[in-house]
C-alpha cells in the first residue's frame, strides 16, 4: 500500500492542541504518515549581534511540498503570519493534480479574501470549530476522516476513477454528508438500470475548484436527484446544485428520504416519498429517469 504523508500546519497553542489530536487519529489510518508544525526541525538564526529569530518558514515550506496532503488550521493569527511564499505553495496545490489541500476553520477569520482559501475543501462549511458543541465538532471530524480514508483507498486502487464528463444516461445525486450512505445506495440501483451517476464527494479531486468542477458534472447530467432532508435543506451546497440544475433547465427529482419542509421552488414538483424504508418508490424513480434519457 502507498503511503500518504499528511502536513497540519497552525498557529496558536489551542490550534497546536487541535492539531495533535487530528494527527493522532490521522496515523491510526493504515497507509497515513502525518506530522504537524511542532515536529518540524525549527532552527534559530541570528538577526543581529545578540539577537535570534526562529526559521520556521523554510521547514513549513518544505513540509508543504513533501506532503500529499496539506491540511491547515485557519485562525485570524495563522493568516496574519502566512507567508506569501507559503500561500503561492497552497495555490500550486490546489492547481496540482495529485495533492490535496483541506482546511480547518477553527476560529472565526475573515478568509473570504485568501482565494487558496475560498478554493479549499473548508471544514466546517459553515460557522468554526470553536463555535460549535462538541458532538457536532466530532461530527465534521468523522466526516473528515472518512474523506481520507477514501483518499487513500482511491489512490491505492488499482482503476482510478474519472469524472463522467459526457454520458446520455449521466445523473448527478445530490446530498447533504448525513446522508452519504444513502446517496451510495441509490447509486448502486442506478448502475443496476445502466443509469450512470455520480456523487460530488467521489468524483472531484479535493482541493480543485470544486463550484466550477460541480458546475460542469451539472451541465452534463440529464437530471439532478436531490436527496432532502432536514439537514439538507440547510446545506448551502444542496441549495446551490439542484437551483444550478434548475436555472439551466435541467430536471430535478427531489426524494424525500426525511420529512422536511421543501424549499418553495422544489414545492412546485412532484417528489418521490422515501420516508417509508419498506415502501420506496424505487421503480417510478428509475423508470421517470430512463424517459428523459431517450
Amino acid at each position: 500500500m502507498n503511503k500518504l504523508n499528511i502536513y497540519i500546519d497552525y498557529a496558536g497553542a489551542e490550534e497546536g492542541i487541535f492539531s495533535k489530536n487530528l494527527k493522532s487519529r490521522l496515523n491510526s489510518i493504515d497507509g497515513i504518515k502525518a506530522l504537524t508544525y511542532s515536529d518540524l526541525d525549527v532552527i534559530e538564526i541570528q538577526i543581529g549581534e545578540d539577537e535570534f529569530d526562529e526559521d520556521w518558514e523554510n521547514p513549513t515550506l518544505e513540509a508543504i511540498k513533501n506532503a500529499d496532503i496539506t491540511i491547515v488550521v485557519l485562525s485570524e493569527l495563522y493568516l496574519d503570519f502566512a507567508s506569501d511564499s507559503i500561500q503561492s505553495t497552497f495555490t500550486e496545490i490546489i492547481d496540482s493534480k495529485d495533492k490535496y489541500l483541506f482546511t480547518f476553520l477553527y476560529t472565526p477569520s475573515e478568509w473570504g479574501s485568501f482565494n487558496w482559501v475560498v478554493k479549499s475543501k473548508l471544514f466546517p462549511t459553515s460557522g468554526s470549530l470553536s463555535e460549535l458543541s462538541k458532538t457536532d465538532s466530532s461530527k465534521i471530524l468523522n466526516e473528515f476522516i472518512k474523506t481520507i480514508k477514501t483518499i487513500v483507498l482511491n489512490v491505492n486502487s488499482p482503476k482510478k476513477k474519472e469524472l463522467v464528463q459526457e454520458s446520455e444516461q449521466s445523473v448527478f445525486i445530490s446530498h447533504d454528508h448525513d446522508d452519504a450512505d444513502f446517496a451510495e445506495l441509490l447509486k448502486l440501483k442506478l448502475e443496476k438500470h445502466s443509469i450512470n451517476s455520480w456523487i460530488d464527494s467521489e468524483r472531484l479531486k479535493i482541493g480543485q475548484d470544486w463550484r466550477q468542477e460541480i458546475d460542469d458534472g451539472i451541465q452534463n447530467s440529464i437530471a439532478v436527484i436531490a436527496i432532502m432532508t432536514p439537514e439538507a435543506r440547510k446545506s448551502e451546497y444542496v441549495t446551490y446544485e439542484w437551483a444550478f440544475a434548475w436555472g439551466k433547465s435541467i430536471k430535478v427529482f427531489p426524494i424525500m428520504l426525511k420529512q422536511t419542509q421543501l424549499h418553495p421552488r422544489l414545492e412546485s414538483l412532484q417528489y418521490l416519498d422515501f420516508t417509508n424504508r419498506s415502501a420506496r418508490p424505487w421503480d417510478e424513480l428509475i423508470d421517470s429517469i430512463k424517459k428523459i434519457g431517450k
